[in-house]
C-alpha cells in the first residue's frame, strides 16, 4: 500500500496545478486503495513519505467541498486511518484535520453523511485536548448545537444526537476554556433538560457542567451500573463511541482506587456488594450471548462466497463491529482490574477471550491482551494454584494457532501482544518447562529475530530506517526472549546474549529508550539490567540519536536566529586539539605513577589507540571531504552554465513552443467537434431505424385496435346509460351535501357564539380574579396595618404596665409611711391627750388652792 501513498504525492501535485478529470480519477483511485487498508505500517506516522501524504491530503480537503466525491474519498482514507492510536492523535494534533471535517460538516445536510462524519470527528476528538481560541472550535460547537435542536424529539435521530453530545463530552471533558465556550452558547438547564435521555454520555456532560439534580445517584454504584446498562443496550446497534465512554470511566475507578486512602476507598462504596456481582453477571451473560452471535455471523461470511462490492460494503460494518468488540475486550480487562472480581468471573472472561481467539481473527489482539490480563490477576490471588494451572493449559492449547496467526499476519498490535503473552506465560511458570512453550517461543524468535540473524554478516544488509511500529515489535520480542533466558538459562541465554551482540538490535535498543514510550522504556530498562548488555554501544547509539534529534530541532526552530553554524572542519580542529590535550594529559599520569592500576592503564591505551584511529579517520575524511567540496563547486559552476544554455534555449524556441501550443489546442478542439459529429451521426441512425421499427408496430396494432373498436363502441353505449344513472345518483348525494353543509354552517355559527360566550366568562372570571386579587392585598395591607397598631398597642400596654407596677410599688411606700404616720399622730394624740388631763388636773389642783 505504500506504493498507492506515493502514487498519491505524485499525482496531486498534477492535480493541484490542473485539476481535469484524468488527475482527478488518479487521485480517487488512489484514495480508494488506501481506505481498504488493514496494515497500520501503512499510516505509520514516523515514515517520511506518510507525513507528505497527510499533508497533501490535508491541502486536497481544504481547496473546498465543491467535489464531494473526492472529499468523501478523502474521509474514507481519514477513517481507515484513525483505527491506530498514534495515527489518530497525530491527525488531530499535528495535522490538524479538525477544522476541514468541521467546514464540511457544515456543508452537509444528508442525515447519514452527516452521522457518518459525526462518527470520525468523534473517534477524532476523544481524548485529544483542543484549544478553545482556535477559530474552527465555536463554529462546530454551535453546528452540533444545531444538529441536536434538529433531531430533538425524533427517535430516527437519537443516534445523531448521542454522536453530537459525544463530542461535546469529548471537547469539553477537563477543559475549563471550552466548558465556558459551551456555556456561553446555551442555556444549561434547558441543555441539561434535553440530553437527560441519552444515558451515560449525558452523565458524564451533567458532571463536566456541575449539574448533580439532574442526576438520580452521584455515587460509583448507580454510574456503573448504568455502565453495564449502557453495555447492554448499545451491543445491538455497536455504538462503539458510547462504549469508550464506559471504558473512560472504567479508567477513571482504576485511578481513584489506586490514589484514594484505606478508609475512604471507592471500593468498598461501590463493588464489595452483591449489587455489583448481580450486574457483572448479567452484564457477561450479554457479552456472552453477543459475542456468541458475533462468531455465529463471522463463520457464516467466511463460507459464503461474495462479490468485490458486496466484500468491499461489508467490510465497513465488518470494521465497526470489529471496533466494537475491540472495546468490549477493552471494558473486560478493565473488569478484571478491578478488585474484588473474583476467580469465577475471571474464569467466565478467560472462556469468551479464548473462544473469540480459536474461532475469529478479527480483534484477536484485544483477546489476547484481556487474557494475559485474566493470567496476571490470577497469578496474584491466594487460590492461585489450581485456577491458574487450568488457565495456563488452555492457553498453552491456543499458543499454535496464534503463532500462525502471527506468521500469517502483519498486524502491530497482534504480534506484541502475543509477545507480552508469553513473557506473562513464562513468568507464571516459573520456567518454559513444556516442550509445547519452548517450540512456540522458538518459532517466534525465528520470525522475529531471523533477519537480524542472517545479515549479521554484512553493514548495509539491514534497513535501519524501520518505522516505529516495526521496531516496537523488535523490542517487546526481545524483552520476551530476556525473561526467557532469566527464568530458563539453560536454553535461552545464549540466544539471547548472541542477539544482544548484533549493531542493529544496539540501533533498535537505543530508538526504545529515546522514544518517549514509557512502557517500552520500562521493559528496555528490564533488558539493560541483563549482564552481557552492551552498555557501551547502546549509549553510543543513544548519543547519536538524541545528537540527531538536537540537530534536527535546532534545524527546524533556530536556524535563522542563532546565526550561521560554524563550519565542520573549524569544529573537528578544535576537537582534535582538545583530544591531543587530554591524551598528553593522560600520558604524562601514566607516566608520573599518579595513575597506577593495571586495568585503568589498559584501558587508556586502548582509548589512546581509538582516538588515533579516530583522529587518522577524521584526517581522511577531511581530504575526502575537500575533494568532494572542490568537485561540489565545479559542479555547481557547470550547472549554472548549463542553465544560461538553458535560458537561450528556449528564449531562441518560445515562438515555436507557442506555435505548437496553438496547433494542439486547434487539434483537440477539432478532435472534439469531429468526435461529435460522429456520435451525432450514431444517435440519427439509431434514431431512423428505431422510427421504423416504431412505424412497422404501429400498423400491426392499428389493424388489432380496428378490431376492437366495435366492441369498445358497445361498452361506451353501456357506460353512457350507467353515466346518467350516476348523474341521477351524484345530484342526490349533492342535494344531501347541501342540507349538511346548511347543518354545519349552523352548527359553526352556534359554536362560534357559545366560544364567544366562553370567552367573555373567561374575560369576565379574568377581571373577578384581579379585582378580588386587588381586594385581598387591600385586606392584607389593612390587616398589616392593624398588626402594626396591635403591635403598638401592645408596646403601650407594656409600658402602662410597667408604669403602673412603678406606681404600686410607690403606692405601698407611700402606705407604709402613711401607716407610720397615723401611728406618730396617735401617739401624740395620747401625749396630747395625757398633757390635757395633766393640765385638767393641775388647773383642778389650782382652782383647789386658790379656794
Amino acid at each position: 500500500m505504500s506504493s498507492f501513498i506515493n502514487d498519491f504525492n505524485n499525482h496531486i501535485q498534477a492535480y493541484f496545478i490542473s485539476s481535469t478529470y484524468g488527475n482527478e480519477t488518479l487521485v480517487t483511485n488512489n484514495l480508494n486503495h488506501l481506505a481498504l487498508v488493514q496494515d497500520q505500517r501503512t499510516f505509520d506516522v514516523s515514515v517520511y513519505s506518510t507525513n507528505v501524504f497527510f499533508v497533501n491530503l490535508h491541502k486536497l480537503m481544504g481547496t473546498g467541498t465543491k467535489k464531494m466525491a473526492l472529499m468523501w474519498s478523502a474521509v474514507s482514507v481519514l477513517e481507515a486511518a484513525s483505527k491506530w492510536e498514534e495515527t489518530r492523535l497525530a491527525l488531530v494534533r499535528d495535522f490538524h484535520y479538525l477544522p476541514p471535517l468541521t467546514n464540511m460538516l457544515l456543508e452537509i445536510h444528508s442525515g447519514e453523511q452527516q452521522q457518518r462524519l459525526l462518527a470520525l470527528i468523534e473517534l477524532l476528538t476523544h481524548g485529544a485536548q483542543l484549544e478553545s481560541h482556535e477559530p474552527f472550535v465555536e463554529a462546530l460547537i454551535l453546528r452540533l448545537l444545531a444538529l441536536m435542536e434538529q433531531g430533538h424529539g425524533h427517535k430516527d435521530k437519537t443516534e445523531l444526537v448521542t454522536l453530537a453530545l459525544s463530542i461535546l463530552v469529548n471537547l469539553c471533558y477537563r477543559n475549563l476554556p471550552m466548558t465556558y465556550l459551551l456555556t456561553k452558547n446555551i442555556s444549561v438547564s434547558a441543555f441539561c433538560g434535553k440530553i437527560k435521555e441519552l444515558g451515560l454520555v449525558a452523565c458524564k456532560m451533567y458532571i463536566i457542567l456541575e449539574r448533580n439534580d439532574f442526576m438520580k445517584e452521584m455515587d460509583l454504584q448507580y454510574l456503573l451500573k448504568m455502565s453495564f446498562k449502557e453495555v447492554r443496550t448499545v451491543l445491538a446497534s455497536k455504538n462503539s463511541f458510547i462504549l469508550r465512554h464506559v471504558v473512560d470511566y472504567l479508567h477513571y475507578i482504576r485511578q481513584q482506587d489506586q490514589h484514594a486512602d484505606k478508609e475512604n476507598g471507592h471500593k468498598q462504596l461501590s463493588m464489595k456488594d452483591n449489587f455489583f456481582r448481580d450486574n457483572l453477571k448479567e452484564f457477561l451473560d450479554d457479552i456472552e450471548r453477543h459475542t456468541c452471535g458475533q462468531l455465529d455471523s463471522t463463520t457464516a461470511n467466511n463460507t459464503r462466497k461474495k462479490r468485490k462490492c458486496t466484500e468491499d460494503k461489508n467490510s465497513s460494518g465488518e470494521s465497526s463491529s470489529n471496533d466494537c468488540m475491540d472495546v468490549l475486550f477493552e471494558i473486560m480487562e478493565c473488569i478484571v482490574a478491578l478488585e474484588p472480581v473474583g476467580p469465577d468471573f475471571r474464569k467466565r472472561i478467560a472462556d469468551v477471550a479464548l473462544k473469540w481467539i480459536t474461532t475469529s481473527k478479527q480483534s484477536c489482539a484485544r483477546a489476547v491482551d484481556l487474557l494475559r490480563v485474566v493470567l496476571e490477576r490470577s497469578q496474584t490471588e491466594k487460590d492461585k494454584d489450581e485456577a491458574v494451572r487450568e488457565l495456563v493449559d488452555a492457553c498453552q492449547d491456543v499458543l499454535a494457532e496464534l503463532m500462525a496467526m502471527v506468521t500469517n499476519n502483519t498486524d502491530e498490535k497482534l504480534t506484541i501482544s502475543f509477545s507480552k503473552l508469553l513473557s506473562t506465560m513464562v513468568k507464571v511458570q516459573s520456567s518454559s518447562s513444556t516442550t509445547d512453550l519452548d517450540n512456540v517461543a522458538e518459532q517466534f524468535f525465528q520470525h522475529v529475530f531471523a533477519t537480524i540473524l542472517s545479515c549479521s554478516g554484512g553493514p548495509n544488509s539491514f534497513n535501519y530506517s524501520l518505522a516505529d511500529s516495526e521496531v516496537r515489535i523488535f523490542l517487546w520480542a526481545l524483552h520476551t526472549f530476556n525473561d526467557f533466558a532469566n527464568l530458563s538459562p539453560t536454553l535461552w541465554f545464549a540466544k539471547v546474549g548472541n542477539l544482544l551482540k548484533q549493531k542493529p538490535v544496539h540501533f533498535m535498543i537505543a530508538r526504545g529508550l529515546t522514544s518517549g514510550d514509557l512502557e517500552l522504556t520500562e521493559a528496555m530498562m528490564q533488558v539493560t539490567a541483563t549482564v552481557d548488555f552492551p552498555r557501551r554501544e547502546v549509549s553510543k547509539m543513544v548519543g547519536m540519536l538524541s545528537g540527531h534529534k538536537r540537530e534536527k530541532s535546532s534545524l527546524d526552530v533556530g536556524r535563522a536566529a542563532t546565526g550561521p553554524m560554524p563550519p565542520p572542519a573549524a569544529l573537528s580542529r578544535e576537537l582534535l586539539e582538545r583530544m591531543s590535550q587530554t591524551v598528553s594529559q593522560i600520558q604524562d599520569a601514566v607516566a608520573s605513577g599518579q595513575i597506577s592500576d593495571v586495568s585503568t592503564v589498559e584501558l587508556i591505551e586502548f582509548y589512546n589507540c581509538k582516538i588515533a584511529m579516530e583522529t587518522q579517520l577524521m584526517s581522511d575524511l577531511r581530504g575526502s571531504l575537500g575533494g568532494m567540496s572542490a568537485q561540489i563547486s565545479t559542479l555547481l559552476h557547470q550547472n549554472q552554465l548549463q542553465a544560461v544554455e538553458i535560458d537561450k534555449v528556449q528564449r531562441k524556441n518560445l515562438p515555436l513552443v507557442l506555435k505548437v501550443s496553438a496547433l494542439e489546442n486547434e487539434n483537440r478542439t477539432l478532435e472534439k467537434e469531429l468526435n461529435h459529429m460522429k456520435s451525432a451521426t450514431a444517435s440519427y441512425d439509431r434514431k431512423i431505424g428505431q422510427m421504423k421499427h416504431e412505424l412497422s408496430d404501429y400498423i400491426r396494432k392499428y389493424s388489432e385496435k380496428n378490431q376492437q373498436c366495435g366492441a369498445l363502441a358497445k361498452e361506451v353505449e353501456m357506460y353512457r346509460v350507467r353515466d346518467g344513472n350516476y348523474e341521477k345518483e351524484n345530484k342526490r348525494l349533492q342535494h344531501e351535501l347541501n342540507d349538511m353543509t346548511k347543518t354545519r354552517d349552523e352548527s359553526r355559527k352556534l359554536l362560534k357564539v357559545a366560544e364567544d360566550d366562553r370567552q367573555k366568562l373567561a374575560e369576565q372570571k379574568e377581571s373577578d380574579k384581579k379585582m378580588y386579587e386587588s381586594k385581598i392585598r387591600e385586606r392584607e395591607r389593612e390587616i398589616s396595618k392593624r398588626t402594626d397598631l396591635c403591635q403598638q398597642l401592645e408596646h403601650q400596654l407594656q409600658k402602662r404596665d410597667t408604669k403602673i407596677e412603678l406606681q404600686e410599688t410607690e403606692l405601698k411606700d407611700l402606705l407604709g409611711q402613711i401607716a407610720a404616720k397615723e401611728e406618730r399622730i396617735a401617739q401624740i394624740e395620747n401625749e396630747l391627750k395625757e398633757s390635757e388631763s395633766i393640765q385638767k388636773a393641775i388647773y383642778s389642783l389650782m382652782n383647789k388652792g386658790k379656794k
